[in-house]
């Protein structure tokens, strides 16, 4: 299938081929039976023959030849039917997600796929007549995916095609009349074996000033694309390169085209560098049940385990020569912009980050390119510009925000005591503690002499997504729903708590660590349960009662630690959407809870004791934004930042109801009404008039947060007024249930008010 069009691929029938390798099976086991036969035969037989003289001198080599020869017709035919066998399930697999983008996803939206030039398509859409039609910029991203995944499906076929070309190549050899050239037992080797010889060329060539060509970059980059996942293919592609080889590579080809103008190139190295790491999480992840401290590394093949962690952590600190005059990086900078992607072991991953915080804690630094090269941007790191890889924590940070498992243990790990000369110090108070902790560095080319805040951003922003991880048990950006929590989360959640809420002022807009806020937003909200019930005074109601794990917070040192933590991390618009959509779906979730089944409280009780913790985190939240527009430059774009976020932090109310329905008691006809209601309430109470709010805080602090006061409490009212209409109860003016409203009104703004004086 030399020079495969998107025409060959959609419409191509692959039953030939199967049949193909059916047929070379066959030949397969015949030839195994003869290969046997000869050997245990001829062989055995010729052996045991008394011949003497010349008989015995000719026919005893040609038997053992014949038998040989044999042996090698059965593995070229092992080796052809492996490629044939793997090349039908490969491309069968590549054709059937090519018709689903073209016969499902493309013609859902309208689009239609034709071939372009070359192994390439095109899409475009089109209306019903099949004229083009004007695209507005949501269909041009989606257009541009479609077509780009089909393009990636084209090249994945090609490649399969021109390995399996090469390998039957190299298979029959050069000599027409002889067995027993190169063998292979799957695909992936004939794919590894290319990849890995593309490696090897383009450091070669680096020697020399010279790179791979795009095609051969290209090339790569698919090898990748098709195999990263694939465990037999990971493993053996980075046992063969060796650590200090397969990070060179990686560091040479960052740094290569992030410094020069090739637009094609950058995209195609930022792809291989994607692949790579999702290569190295596959090859370093062992198979269930493999995991054991007391296996030795030459015991088990299927993953990189101890010995290869050893010689990557001797690597991790050696420069790596890649071209620069000045400052070589080392091999742990070079890492850490794989480790970006996949989600790692911690068997791995775990033991390079306690190593690379021993040696920063020992005083070790991270080299850095000569300062003097002014605004070059020549990076690491090319999944983002403003963070270019120098400083190897933000990448390692990153690891741990995709790796949930890792990052719990990790946080609740510490480093020092023992033998050690250095004091035990815990993993988490390293990063977090403004005393004891890291000295975060300017990730820049010429951070050593103009360094500043900015730089040092995406590092932070980083552990917030590690802690997120650490905390919740889901990956950072994670969209499904909440988990319960174990206990180490828990306890973690609240050990942060307690260290950011004895310094709050870290957390302000314009404190060290206010790049955590967003992520420190989505760790509240996970914990909604656990706060409310914490400002309930442990809520011997159980209305707040956590799925999984509690976070003891009456376990703090100081108990307005909490309350300083939730204020300071609202100044931040994206925490504060957070926290208040978490706190209205909580709160209405239990207003719906207790009205169904109260038992022998009052409904007055009820709404007293199911908005009143709830208020309380409201004025906290309130406060916090109330901080944050004053202290704005521009208080009105300051409010529309907090209004566009109300409308995108309305997702949480839906992780709450896809928990809810497994661990939570919601009473009445369905849950998604509650969490409904609640999202409808933020975006109608919360939202404000942008002049009219910047106007209101400038003139008078106290009637801005009055005014949200009043807000807080209407929302929490039409909370209880939806939940009582849903248990048909009426809340008309003098019934109970009305009387009951009036009292939660009232209840509201008192709890609003406790929150403000915290």
């Amino acid at each position: 299938m030399a020079g495969l069009t998107y025409d060959d691929l959609y419409q191509v029938s692959l039953s030939s081929l199967g049949s193909a390798a059916k047929d070379w099976k066959e030949m397969v086991d015949q030839l195994a039976t003869l290969a046997t036969d000869a050997s245990d035969g001829m062989v055995r037989q010729s052996d045991a023959a008394r011949w003497e003289g010349v008989n015995a001198g000719v026919t005893r080599p040609f038997v053992r030849a014949t038998a040989a020869g044999f042996r090698d017709a059965h593995a070229q035919a092992t080796s052809i039917w492996s490629m044939l066998r793997d090349a039908h399930q490969d491309l069968t697999a590549v054709q059937k997600a090519l018709k689903k983008a073209v016969d499902v996803d493309a013609k859902k939206h309208g689009i239609l796929v034709s071939g372009g030039p070359g192994s390439t398509a095109t899409c475009q859409y089109v209306d019903r007549s099949g004229e083009k039609t004007t695209l507005k910029p949501d269909q041009v991203e989606y257009l541009n995916a479609l077509e780009e995944q089909i393009n990636s499906l084209i090249a994945q076929a090609v490649e399969i095609d021109g390995s399996v070309t090469r390998a039957l190549g190299r298979i029959h050899g050069g000599d027409s009349h002889d067995f027993g050239h190169a063998k292979y037992d799957s695909l992936d080797d004939v794919q590894r074996e290319r990849t890995v010889q593309l490696t090897r060329k383009s450091l070669s060539l680096h020697e020399k000033g010279e790179e791979l060509s795009t095609k051969e970059l290209a090339e790569f980059r698919t090898l990748l694309q098709g195999s990263a996942k694939d465990p037999e293919f990971a493993v053996g592609f980075y046992r063969e390169m060796g650590a200090e080889d397969a990070l060179r590579f990686q560091a040479q080809l960052s740094i290569d085209a992030s410094s020069g103008d090739d637009r094609t190139r950058l995209e195609l190295a930022q792809s291989i560098q994607e692949d790579m790491g999702l290569a190295l999480a596959t090859a370093t992840d062992p198979p269930t049940g493999k995991d054991n401290p007391h296996t030795s590394f030459r015991e088990d093949r299927t993953y990189l385990g101890k010995a290869w962690i050893n010689k990557l952590k001797k690597v991790g600190t050696r420069p790596l020569d890649v071209g620069l005059d000045h400052a070589q990086p080392v091999g742990y900078q070079a890492l850490a912009s794989l480790l970006r992607n996949g989600d790692y072991d911690k068997s791995f991953l775990n033991p390079i980050a306690q190593h690379m915080v021993t040696l920063e804690r020992e005083g070790g630094t991270w080299p850095v390119p000569d300062p003097h090269q002014g605004d070059q941007h020549f990076g690491l790191n090319l999944a983002d510009e403003k963070s270019p890889g120098w400083d190897p924590m933000t990448g390692l940070l990153e690891a741990f925000g995709h790796s949930p498992e890792a990052s719990t243990a990790f946080f609740n790990g510490s480093t020092g005591g023992g033998d050690s000369d250095l004091k035990r110090l815990s993993n988490l108070d390293f990063f977090l503690s403004e005393d004891k902790g890291r000295d975060w560095l300017p990730d820049k080319t010429s951070g050593l002499t103009d360094p500043d805040d900015e730089s040092r951003a995406p590092a932070k922003q980083a552990l917030g997504h590690a802690l997120e991880s650490a905390t919740t048990g889901r990956a950072y950006g994670d969209e499904g729903p909440l988990k319960p929590h174990t206990r180490e989360q828990a306890d973690l959640f609240t050990r942060v708590v307690q260290e950011l809420g004895a310094d709050p002022g870290s957390l302000k807009h314009d404190g060290s660590l206010a790049a955590l806020a967003p992520s420190l937003g989505n760790m509240s909200a996970e914990y909604m349960h656990d706060i409310q019930r914490a400002f309930a005074g442990e809520d011997s109601s159980g209305y707040f009662e956590p799925a999984g794990a509690r976070a003891n917070f009456d376990e703090l040192s100081n108990e307005s630690s909490l309350a300083k933590f939730l204020q300071a991390t609202a100044e931040d618009p994206k925490a504060y959407a957070t926290i208040t959509h978490a706190e209205q779906a909580v709160t209405t979730e239990a207003i719906s809870s207790a009205l169904g089944d109260r038992g022998e409280k009052s409904i007055t009780t009820t709404a007293d004791l199911t908005t009143r913790p709830g208020a309380v985190i409201a004025s906290l939240a309130a406060v916090g934004q109330g901080n944050a527009i004053a202290a704005a430059d521009d208080s009105v774009e300051k409010i529309r930042e907090f209004n566009e976020n109300l409308e995108t932090g309305a997702k949480w109310a839906g992780r709450f109801s896809e928990m809810a329905g497994n661990h939570i008691p919601v009473y009445g006809d369905a849950v998604s009404w509650v969490y409904e209601n609640a999202q409808e309430a933020v975006l109608k109470h919360y939202t404000k008039d942008e002049e009219e709010a910047a106007k209101l805080i400038e003139e008078n602090r106290k009637d801005y947060l009055d005014s949200g006061r009043q807000q807080s409490a209407k929302a929490m009212k039409q909370a209880f007024i939806d939940a009582a209409k849903q248990e048909r109860i009426s809340t008309a003016p003098g019934t109970p249930g009305g009387q009951a409203a009036d009292v939660m009104f009232h209840s509201v703004n008192t709890g609003f008010a406790d929150g403000k004086t915290r």
